[in-house]
């Protein structure tokens, strides 16, 4: 079994609250340690590393992901648009069915151990009926043990799938994306035959952001409404097609955010980093 990795990111910023160690730089760089350990524990494993940017990025960013893997540059515009390519690009490298895919976004930062850990809980016979592996998973507290891997309801957009699940399952995530708000979310409690919206949910939308014109609001609310009726429907999946998501335990990533951060030593972690 081989491990891609489809590594989203974009040049700019965001409004939320981060640590006082956090960049994207070295969330970039804890990355690039991760493949450096699996390169030397795993060589025959690969990685192959395809950056997808949203956008020109800083010099440094850049010159460190032509050394790492494959640049790629696209406009998206959005997280979501830039999720969607990321499944494309996934599903179009003719990857073997058997393998893995990570995707990845660029606010996270990563243990040195993560890929292989990552690699080795895919190929471990005990998990073979999952598809599904959350390396930001739930937040237990580090205990200095090697990860464990429990059945998990939730992760982000930061996720690894088992390449064949992700060809089988591109359309549904597709919709999944287009139902407004927490898509990631809603993605992995229908991929496991859930049901993510209540009937409230189905009606009652939070407004645009910055307003809108009546019309526009009432075709967004039937928009929406339409789309979260499909997305509840799709999870009525026969139980042999329903995923199983394992998440690891504690988390071999952090979504480097004020809380959401996971128990660890992400500071250290995060001092360690710059020294690759």
């Amino acid at each position: 079994m081989l491990i891609h990795v489809v590594y989203r990111s974009h040049g700019g910023e965001n409004s939320k609250a981060r640590p006082n160690w956090y960049s994207k730089l070295v969330g970039l760089q804890s990355f690039c340690r991760a493949v450096q350990t699996l390169t030397a524990q795993r060589p025959a494993a690969g990685p192959e590393v395809v950056f997808l940017n949203d956008g020109p990025l800083p010099a440094d960013r850049a010159a460190l992901m032509a050394a790492w893997g494959d640049p790629v540059t696209i406009t998206a515009g959005s997280n979501r648009r830039s999720y969607l390519t990321g499944l494309s690009l996934a599903r179009r490298r003719g990857w073997a069915d058997d393998d893995l895919v990570l995707l990845a976004e660029d606010d996270y930062l990563w243990r040195p151990e993560a890929l292989v850990s990552l690699l080795d809980a895919a190929s471990d016979p005990r998990s073979a009926r999952a598809d599904y592996f959350a390396p930001y998973g739930e937040p237990v507290p580090d205990d200095g043990r090697p990860a464990r891997w429990a059945p998990l309801e939730s992760t982000t957009s930061t996720f690894a799938v088992r390449v064949r699940a992700l060809r089988q399952d591109e359309r549904l995530l597709q919709l999944c994306a287009y139902s407004g708000g927490d898509f990631d979310y809603a993605s992995c409690l229908t991929l496991q035959g859930r049901r993510r919206f209540g009937l409230r949910e189905l009606f009652d939308h939070h407004a645009e952001d910055g307003g809108s014109s009546p019309l526009r609001a009432l075709a967004r609310g039937v928009y929406l409404t339409g789309m979260r009726t499909a997305v509840d429907l799709r999870s009525l999946r026969r139980p042999s097609r329903r995923r199983v998501l394992l998440g690891a335990q504690p988390a071999l990533a952090t979504h480097m955010e004020e809380g959401w951060i996971s128990p660890g030593p992400w500071e250290q972690v995060a001092r360690d980093a710059h020294d690759l």
